[in-house]
């Protein structure tokens, strides 16, 4: 609704007026009444106006001067002048100070104001249709430009020696830092059903906000969600580096990646790698969105890797005999090294996907669903990727509860496990209690049970193994018998040969030399 004040001097004649016309039936709401322009300016300061309705003569302050305040401090306004015949002339002045139009008082009825009045509103409504346009295309024109600004950062950010003496020209080498954002739930991701189009238009309106709220920032555009941005420093008013990296007001449950402050833009790429490594610091802070370069602690990639390797054989020999007590134990033991400082955002990922894998290789089928390992990489914290594989291990835990498996099962799962190991490892130097280890068993038991299982003993299975190897390449390479010897796990070439010859019937020479023909 338009909002209309009324200002007479006469109390009849607003009576008169608030009766005269049906207001909001037509659109109108009367926001107030004054005696007298004086009293009329507390709305016209605080602009809570559209229509203002003014007698011109009156005393304190008249129509005539009001009209002139009015279009003053509300340019928008359109006012309409009342008077009698023989205020012509103050009417004509009335008209250059801006008023829109006039009615005589003697004339004045329902029809007449309400003619004058959606005149009014047609004027109103062309104005703000215009003013909008105008503010579109003066965003638009801005966002172009800034979008030219912002190729020029995503080639600075990429080590292009030209475009990176442009931006220093830009900066004037003052203090700066850089934000890498990453824009998620809030807007409206892809894993939501958005599509491409309506995706590209929420980043475009987040990058509007963002020159709203940091005029002088640059943003470059680096994947379908994240965004670099180039924040200099500097108080406009006295040159001074000041604190506008809190200018910058995330959407829920986007996150943002700070550098260190830098006076120089040769020092852009390790501001970049900061920022992202900050960015990349906030999977191990669920419940924050801001974290500086300051704040990462160093990381002990020694200390990630010394661990790694004995906790998953143990956790693996565990699962082959289905003691679910000590796999939970192993599981959080391998978890426990998720933190900062320890590991890294892709060795944390990379792990948790492995843990998966292992918890498939014991699933049975037919059973209920486990995670998908592609999930994993979508999970935007350690404690949701750590319930992801929590969710796993209790899914396969009730499994083996309401359906156990019979000991000769578990013996197939054992056996699988060692012949998966051998198979990777028969060319190298491979023994019996090597094996045995590696499942979790002693040696004595595994041998029996691998001989019940697959029908060989572990030494006929490995020499089969070799041979395999051997007569697949003497069949498919002019490798010579000692090359072939040594791929294949021999390290004597003749034992290699006699071996050979006893089980196939001919010497590798003469292998060799007949596949050749």
């Amino acid at each position: 609704m338009y909002r209309v004040l009324l200002v007479d001097d006469e109390a009849i004649a607003r009576t008169g007026l608030r009766s005269t016309f049906d207001w909001e039936k037509y659109g109108y709401r009367l926001v107030g009444e004054a005696s007298n322009g004086q009293r009329a300016m507390k709305w016209i300061v605080n602009g809570d106006l559209d229509i203002l309705i003014t007698d011109i003569a009156m005393p304190v302050m008249d129509g005539l001067e009001l009209t002139r305040r009015t279009k003053e401090l509300c340019p928008w306004v359109k006012v309409l002048l009342l008077s009698c015949h023989s205020d012509f002339e103050f009417v004509r002045e009335g008209i250059r100070l801006g008023a829109s139009d006039y009615i005589l008082k003697p004339t004045l009825d329902a029809a007449s104001l309400g003619a004058v009045l959606d005149h009014m509103r047609l004027k109103l409504e062309e104005e703000k249709q215009m003013q909008r346009i105008l503010t579109e295309h003066e965003q638009q024109q801005r966002l172009n430009k800034k979008k030219a600004a912002g190729k020029m950062l995503f080639q600075a950010l990429s080590g292009e020696p030209e475009a990176l003496a442009k931006l220093e020209a830009w900066n004037h080498n003052g203090p700066y830092l850089l934000a890498v954002l990453q824009l998620d739930s809030d807007l409206g991701a892809a894993a939501a059903g958005v599509q491409r189009k309506d995706w590209h238009e929420e980043i475009e309106r987040f990058m509007g906000q963002l020159y709203d709220q940091a005029p002088e920032a640059l943003a470059a555009r680096l994947e379908t969600d994240r965004i670099a941005v180039c924040l200099p420093l500097r108080d406009e008013a006295n040159g001074q580096a000041s604190g506008h990296e809190g200018a910058i007001r995330l959407p829920i449950r986007s996150t943002m990646g700070l550098s260190r402050r830098y006076n120089s833009m040769d020092k852009l790429q390790e501001a970049f790698r900061e920022a992202s490594e900050s960015l990349e610091g906030l999977f191990f802070h669920r419940d924050q969105q801001i974290l500086r370069a300051e704040d990462l602690p160093l990381t002990d990639a020694n200390l990630a890797q010394k661990t790694s390797a004995p906790e998953m054989h143990a956790l693996r020999a565990a699962l082959a005999v289905g003691n679910m007590v000590k796999t939970e134990e192993r599981l959080q033991s391998v978890m426990q090294r998720w933190e900062p400082g320890r590991m890294k955002k892709p060795e944390v990922l990379r792990e948790a996907e492995e843990l998966l894998s292992l918890l498939a290789m014991f699933h049975l089928p037919g059973g209920p669903p486990l995670p998908q390992i592609g999930e994993v990489g979508k999970l935007r914290s350690v404690e949701e990727v750590k319930e992801l594989v929590l969710q796993g291990f209790h899914t396969l835990r009730e499994e083996a509860i309401r359906h156990p498996l019979p000991e000769s099962t578990l013996h197939e799962r054992i056996v699988l496990q060692a012949v998966q190991y051998i198979k990777a490892r028969f060319a190298e130097p491979i023994s019996l209690q090597e094996v045995a280890d590696e499942v979790a068993v002693s040696r004595n038991y595994f041998s029996e049970m691998f001989k019940r299982v697959t029908g060989h003993n572990f030494i006929d299975y490995v020499i089969d193994l070799r041979l395999k190897r051997a007569k697949e390449l003497l069949s498919t390479t002019s490798l010579r018998v000692y090359e072939v010897a040594d791929r294949s796990g021999f390290n004597d070439v003749k034992y290699f040969s006699k071996l050979f010859k006893k089980m196939v019937g001919m010497t590798p020479a003469e292998y060799q030399g007949q596949h050749r023909k």
